[in-house]
């Protein structure tokens, strides 16, 4: 059973949660953004030119949490030949709107321990020099299971799901 860490003077924690096309896959990392046990959250989703199915589900999520925010772009930002796009008009405009004291950000096809955020505020917090922190990255299929990596070689591949 989750217990919820009290916000009451606790730092705001604002989770950035960008999506395409991938339904499956956003309702799994919000999910994981959603059962945080750290609860002084800003959730903002971003849809970044997603069909309607990804729209529906963004507000579908958004009427079910008054700490969700949306932000929509009409057309997708990502561009061969403007890899960086996506940062410059998608991250950066959620960023603006942030309000939280901490700033995290991850794809909808990442998900992260319940109890990430708490450990990461309580880092913060102890360590008034550190500016940045991440967590071990496992590497999961579709499915949600544990995939065994022999081969470190990074790559973008992520599978519609």
């Amino acid at each position: 059973m989750k217990q919820l860490i009290k916000s009451v003077g606790s730092p705001k924690f604002t989770i950035i949660l960008h999506t395409y096309n991938r339904p499956g896959f956003l309702r799994q990392s919000a999910s994981t953004v959603l059962e945080q046990t750290y609860d002084n959250l800003e959730i903002i989703l971003i849809n970044d030119g997603a069909t309607v199915e990804t729209r529906e589900l963004l507000h579908e999520l958004e009427s079910k949490d008054k700490r969700i925010r949306l932000l929509h772009f009409k057309e997708n930002q990502y561009s061969p030949s403007d890899p960086h796009k996506i940062v410059s008009v998608c991250y950066n405009s959620a960023l603006e709107m942030s309000t939280g004291n901490y700033i995290w950000h991850q794809d909808d096809d990442d998900i992260i321990a319940m109890d990430y955020i708490e450990k990461m505020v309580a880092l913060f917090q102890g360590n008034a020099d550190c500016s940045s922190a991440s967590g071990l990255v496992r590497v999961i299929d579709a499915k949600g299971d544990f995939i065994k990596r022999t081969n470190y070689r990074t790559t973008n591949y992520r599978p519609r799901y």
